[in-house]
């Protein structure tokens, strides 16, 4: 038998509190619960009491003879064998070999407080603790942690750092110090009010504590965050606080629904291993560990030993299904971080793009709107767009934007020019720029815009983009001065010009660059207060003579003031 530590018990590893179901729940019902929270089975409790435990394969027998309105109490194993919560390591391996069981539920006190399945003991074989150092972060963040943490330790919860932080702190360099913009934090308790939750709780008693900082609470997501902007000591920073829940999507892309849960759940609905760590903040729940246990990791999921391979692998093979965002997020993960996305992975993301599941728009799609908006803004605006966006395309992932989206040589040409232009101000951001050029080459670009929640303007300029190209196409050959161009394009904003530019032929470029880099700067050398001192008088007629100033200029017809004036006295002479 393999060595296991003698200190570690049920209390440790159960996972709390328990699902549960009532003996006259259904079968159907049943079959429902298993499927929305991945569980292999349920313990069935009466009161308090244990009476039962039903596992997925008997229920789903159960539905296949046509039984789905039978109580699940007909099918029930009623000899269940428990545990205590402190129970060692040993003889709950030795019950689960011996019985051939593969959960254990834990009883104190005659009450379910807990359940130990079989992979948190062949996690816990020859593995010994996995730390982590919190002092390698900058001092203002371990003290904004511990604060955290004591608070919800004074309330009976557990805290953890989840999420991109660890992931971070595993990648960082050993001897640097580590600061965070972004920090993720999970509460593994539970609060009487459903529609507050541990995480709301925890993060009003932080911004208590700084009153300096912003709350914002997110009820339905069971979130709240705290955020801090250009603080002397943390600079821009943003605490997401969560109660540990799970998820669970109703259709595919639909927005999750979510309920309160353990860590384990919590980490599970997670996208990729290695942004599937925790790092406990709080005491563990005996006291017969280390000081240290508090920095342990969790990694129930392989994230570190991926993190070494240099690895993106996903949880299980239908995250892709129920959230397309995962795949752009699995592109941006791996290109940013020069990993490689796992075969089996990549195979699951290939499924999914190829089963059409994206292209059903007869119900809400949240993860094809602003979710998918958001994830192409992180690649877009980020050094690393353009190997993120060929490794997009050769997955076929465009088409989660839309069907008939593809990267071919001219799209391609069309965003390395817009990519160019982001040396000019424009009032957009330059990844909405790169946006726009690449939903441009579908036909019902305004419509995509609108589904991906673009902003109005951008909307209407896509919507008449057709007919401004036209315009501009035909007129701008006629055009033989800079005075002639500029009063064609001037009409445009540069956002729209900019789009054209990107995607018309080298001729227009040219002129659009140079109506942007050159063209607009040009200024006439007398402006109206010169014309007064010259004597003419103010009238109608300024505006006229200021335009015609202006033309002759860009036209090279006038130099500095003296031609102006000559100018002037040709063409407006003073009587």
């Amino acid at each position: 038998m393999p060595h296991i530590n003698p200190e570690q018990s049920a209390r440790e590893l159960m996972s709390s509190p328990v699902r549960t179901i009532r003996p006259e729940t259904t079968i159907e019902e049943a079959q429902k619960l298993l499927l929305r929270y991945g569980h292999s089975g349920l313990p069935i409790v009466e009161g308090d009491r244990l009476v039962g435990i039903v596992s997925r394969r008997d229920v789903e027998l159960a539905a296949h003879h046509g039984l789905k309105q039978v109580p699940v109490e007909k099918v029930m194993v009623t000899q269940v064998r428990t545990i205590a919560p402190d129970t060692p390591m040993s003889q709950i391996q030795a019950l689960m070999g011996t019985y051939d069981i593969g959960r254990l539920p834990v009883i104190d006190r005659g009450q379910l407080v807990g359940i130990v399945t079989r992979t948190d003991v062949l996690r816990q074989i020859q593995a010994a603790p996995k730390l982590l150092q919190l002092e390698r972060l900058a001092v203002p963040f371990q003290k904004i942690l511990t604060i955290a943490a004591q608070a919800a330790e004074a309330r009976g919860w557990h805290l953890y750092l989840v999420g991109g932080a660890v992931r971070d702190l595993l990648l960082a360099d050993p001897d640097a110090e580590v600061s965070l913009s972004d920090i993720d934090m999970v509460v593994d308790g539970f609060h009487r009010s459903a529609d507050v939750g541990a995480g709301v709780e925890l993060a009003k008693a932080l911004q208590a504590i700084y009153p300096q900082a912003r709350l914002e609470i997110h009820g339905k997501f069971q979130t709240a965050a705290v955020l801090w902007h250009n603080d002397l000591e943390l600079g821009s920073l943003w605490i997401d606080i969560a109660t540990a829940r799970t998820e669970f999507y109703l259709y595919p892309a639909a927005n999750p629904e979510v309920e309160s849960s353990s860590i384990r759940q919590d980490l599970y609905r997670r996208d990729f291993t290695i942004n599937a760590l925790a790092l406990r903040l709080t005491e563990p729940r005996t006291r017969t560990r280390a000081p240290e246990a508090s920095q342990e990791l969790l990694d129930f999921f392989g994230g570190v030993a991926d993190l070494r391979s240099k690895q993106i692998r996903v949880l299980h093979p239908n995250s892709f299904i129920e959230d397309p965002t995962r795949i752009y997020r699995a592109v941006r993960f791996a290109v940013r971080l020069g990993f490689e996305i796992e075969p089996q992975t990549e195979m699951y993301i290939r499924h999914a793009i190829a089963s059409g599941v994206y292209q059903f728009r007869n119900r809400p799609v949240p993860a094809l709107q602003s979710r998918l908006r958001s994830e192409l803004k992180y690649i877009l605006q980020a050094a690393y767009w353009k190997a993120a966006i060929r490794k997009l395309a050769d997955l076929d992932a465009l088409v989660c934007i839309h069907p008939h989206l593809k990267l071919d040589r001219e799209l391609w040409r069309q965003l390395k020019w817009a990519d160019r232009f982001q040396r000019y101000d424009f009032s957009i951001p330059h990844w909405q720029l790169l946006l726009e050029v690449l939903i441009a080459r579908i036909d019902d670009r305004a419509i995509v815009a609108q589904t991906l929640q673009l902003p109005q303007d951008a909307i209407q300029r896509l919507a008449h983009l057709c007919e401004i190209e036209q315009t501009i196409g035909q007129k701008l050959p006629q055009c033989e001065k800079p005075s002639q161009i500029v009063q064609l394009l001037k009409p445009f904003d540069s956002e729209t010009l900019g789009l054209v530019a990107a995607r018309g032929t080298r001729s227009l470029r040219r002129s659009i660059w140079q109506y942007f880099t050159v063209w607009l700067q040009v200024k006439a050398p007398l402006d109206g207060s010169d014309l007064k001192a010259i004597g003419y008088k103010p009238g109608k007629q300024f505006k006229l003579m200021l335009e015609e100033l202006l033309k002759a200029t860009l036209d090279g017809e006038i130099c500095d003031r003296a031609t102006a004036e000559q100018y002037l006295a040709e063409h407006y002479p003073l009587n």
